[in-house]
């Protein structure tokens, strides 16, 4: 590499900030962040190197007659292939029975060896129960019995069945009670060395228990519990079902996170890709960034959902609200509604009460299908905002464009004014609430419900439900 490039001190910084970040926020996704954005660090190679010759050309420097010496091309060469096999191994990993590529390292144990895990307590029939299982699965569910019962099983990888037995011997598994509390414990922390050990749990617990959840890596599934449920990890997937208190979950990365049948408050915290929450008596509040298809429906009380870029309040939610990156989708739903967030089309439908909704950019489209219609804002740098109102509706307007185009199908009762290479409409039609429309540019139409075509379905779809979580579990 010539004297004065600035190419290696720049991979040098982007490498210790990666682990760096690793360091300080293990919750990020840092390999799979790497595994797929790591060709940017050849652009921006190539876009620095390029800079610098045109300064050394400008300062009447020597230029290198090849522009990469061999030396910076055999290290391309290396960042390709690594940076190809670590895309490779962290798409198909689960293929790959004896190897497991990690942020935290290489595990190449030789063999997976099984050890039967059982355990029973009397509890009674309203206990309280924590689980703390560091590594592996754990699936909760809800009997007509006052007694817990742990089956399940402990997975070492290792050369041979001598050191993989004196792993699972380092970590015995044990309920003990403290208090009013029972804890189902599966001492991973107390192993020692590069071995890892991952413990698949299957609880049975009396119906009026309340179940508290701790773990750094695997799933939780809890159904069929009349008590709370109270679950922290550092990256898990959590399906709950069948809940009667209240249920709140931790999380700083999860796949997905689903609740069904929930009669009491729902509290989420943290981040990660999917949410799906349907059938909530109480209220809901989320907070945390995901990045997945996120799904609400039949919600009796009101959601509050907010993260970096989207504040959402919603106070009754009788039907389906879905969001992803791109798109918003909310029908049946009343009270009041109120959503800011960055770019993303909005479409609203058949919905009563006040809306509020003020995005970046993007589309807006509000069919209400009710009346009377409620107080609405709407504002946008740009896009194209449509507010199709039953015939019969009554309103007062003020929509203001400053650069394109309105339509009115309500005739000339509102007043219609262009200025520069924008446009205004004012006006009412009957006695209503007030619509207000603030645009950049775009376009802007109000519509008769009997004249404007039909919605297009460009909304996200709500997943499927999921299936519970796959653990297996040898019975004794």
């Amino acid at each position: 590499m010539r004297r004065g490039s600035i190419i290696g001190p720049v991979i040098l910084i982007l490498i210790g900030g990666l682990f760096l970040l690793n360091n300080v926020m293990p919750q990020w996704p840092t390999l799979q962040f790497v595994a797929d954005w790591w060709p940017m660090l050849l652009v921006a190679w190539g876009l620095i190197r390029f800079v610098e010759i045109l300064v050394w050309n400008t300062q009447g420097k020597p230029l290198p007659s090849s522009g990469i010496s061999g030396g910076e091309w055999f290290l391309a060469i290396l960042i390709t292939l690594a940076g190809s096999a670590l895309f490779v191994g962290h798409k198909y990993q689960d293929k790959f029975s004896r190897v497991r590529v990690s942020s935290r390292g290489l595990d190449l144990f030789g063999e997976s060896f099984d050890f039967p895990i059982t355990g029973g307590f009397k509890a009674g029939k309203t206990p309280r129960i924590q689980i703390e299982n560091g590594r592996g699965n754990t699936r909760v569910v809800g009997a007509d019995v006052e007694d817990i019962k742990v089956t399940g099983r402990n997975q070492v990888r290792a050369f041979n069945y001598n050191d993989a037995d004196n792993v699972n011997r380092s970590a015995p598994f044990e309920i003990v009670q403290q208090g009013d509390l029972l804890v189902i414990r599966t001492n991973q922390d107390r192993i020692t060395g590069p071995a890892r050990l991952t413990s698949d749990l299957e609880v049975t617990v009396p119906r009026g228990a309340s179940v508290l959840g701790r773990g750094r890596y695997g799933d939780f599934d809890i159904s069929g519990i009349s008590g709370n449920v109270d679950i922290d990890s550092d990256n898990a997937g959590v399906r709950l079902s069948s809940i009667g208190g209240n249920v709140r979950v931790d999380l700083r990365r999860s796949d997905l996170i689903r609740a069904a049948g929930v009669k009491g408050n729902v509290e989420v915290k943290g981040g990660g890709n999917d949410l799906e929450l349907e059938g909530v008596e109480g209220t809901v509040a989320v907070n945390g960034n995901y990045h997945g298809d996120l799904s609400f429906r039949k919600l009796s009380k009101s959601l509050r959902f907010e993260s970096d870029r989207t504040d959402l309040r919603v106070e009754r939610l009788a039907g389906l609200l879905q969001f992803n990156r791109g798109n918003f989708s909310a029908e049946d739903f009343g009270g009041g509604f109120h959503l800011r967030s960055g770019s993303r089309d909005v479409r609203l439908s058949a919905y009563d009460g006040p809306v509020e909704v003020e995005v970046e950019k993007g589309d807006i489209e509000l069919r209400p299908g009710r009346v009377p219609v409620g107080a609405t804002t709407l504002r946008s740098e740009s896009g194209e905002v449509h507010v199709v109102l039953p015939d019969n509706a009554q309103f007062e307007v003020n929509a203001e464009l400053r650069k394109g185009e309105i339509e009115n199908d309500f005739g000339s009762t509102l007043k219609h004014e262009e200025e520069d290479k924008g446009a205004k409409l004012t006006g009412a039609v009957g006695r209503g609430a007030t619509i207000k429309i603030n645009l950049e540019r775009g376009s802007i139409s109000l519509r008769k419900s009997s004249a404007a075509p039909p919605p297009t379905p460009n909304a996200p779809q709500a997943p499927a439900a999921p299936k519970a979580a796959n653990l297996p579990v040898t019975q004794q």
